[in-house]
């Protein structure tokens, strides 16, 4: 893929928006700088943002939210330090918050200039078809499952997926008592669900359904003062309706 974006360069056919899919985030990231550093880019006129992190892997994905997207326009604004071009890469770009999304879709109508955005993602169908229509989409080659989602499932958090609605809703009231960050539960299923989409077992519309539903969930309980344990409830009714773990 490398080689592809070189010879766009050469032949002076850059776009100012990429989205780089289907491959391993980390394999796409590191394109990403590689064609950063082809074209001779200091690396202060790169911004390379990514989902906020915990401490454990597994628990690093809490989204982009809009005040690292405001720091695109801000990056983009500045003069360069000592390059041509100007470089943003955003990593787990399907974990953005609507708000971010929004504010994404307006830097990307304004004049780009030197600017070259990147957008990682492993799930490009979550991301808004709006911005997805102003970025030049580049396929990777398709990653290991394993590879790709070990990091993020805690198989402990799928398992009560599989339970009568009755014990998930005790689960769902223990951790919402407790103080239990449940931004780890809803990354499992979400992982869980992207990889039976990738999968495409049973209905792939209801596997994709879903996947909207628990980034809704995330968007809201983490964007808003929303009760908890009801917004978790009401997801579990809605994975309920439209699949059986």
């Amino acid at each position: 893929m490398l080689e592809l974006l070189k010879n766009a360069a050469k032949s002076g056919k850059l776009a100012h928006g990429y989205l780089f899919y289907g491959g391993s985030r980390d394999e796409m990231a590191k394109t990403a700088l590689d064609f950063a550093e082809y074209l001779k880019t200091d690396k202060f006129d790169i911004l390379h943002l990514a989902s906020v992190e915990e401490k454990r892997p597994a628990y690093r994905q809490a989204g982009i939210s809009i005040d690292q997207i405001r720091d695109i326009k801000k990056h983009f604004n500045l003069s360069t330090y000592n390059s041509f071009y100007k470089f943003v890469i955003i990593d787990g770009a399907e974990f953005m918050t609507q708000e971010a999304s929004d504010a994404l879709l307006k830097t990307l109508e304004e004049p780009m200039g030197n600017a070259i955005l990147i957008l990682i993602a492993s799930n490009p169908d979550l991301l808004p078809k709006t911005i997805l229509s102003r970025l030049q989409e580049i396929r990777f080659k398709s990653a290991s499952l394993n590879k790709i989602s070990k990091d993020f499932i805690v198989e402990e958090h799928i398992s009560i997926l599989k339970k009568p609605l009755n014990d998930i809703f005790k689960y769902i009231e223990k951790i919402t008592k407790d103080g239990t960050d449940v931004s780890i539960t809803l990354n499992s299923w979400l992982f869980w669900f992207r990889d039976k989409l990738i999968r495409e077992e049973g209905d792939s519309k209801n596997n994709l359904d879903i996947i909207r539903e628990i980034q809704k969930t995330k968007d809201l309980i983490s964007g808003t003062n929303v009760n908890q344990r009801l917004a978790l409830e009401n997801l579990i009714l809605c994975i309920n309706n439209y699949s059986t773990i």
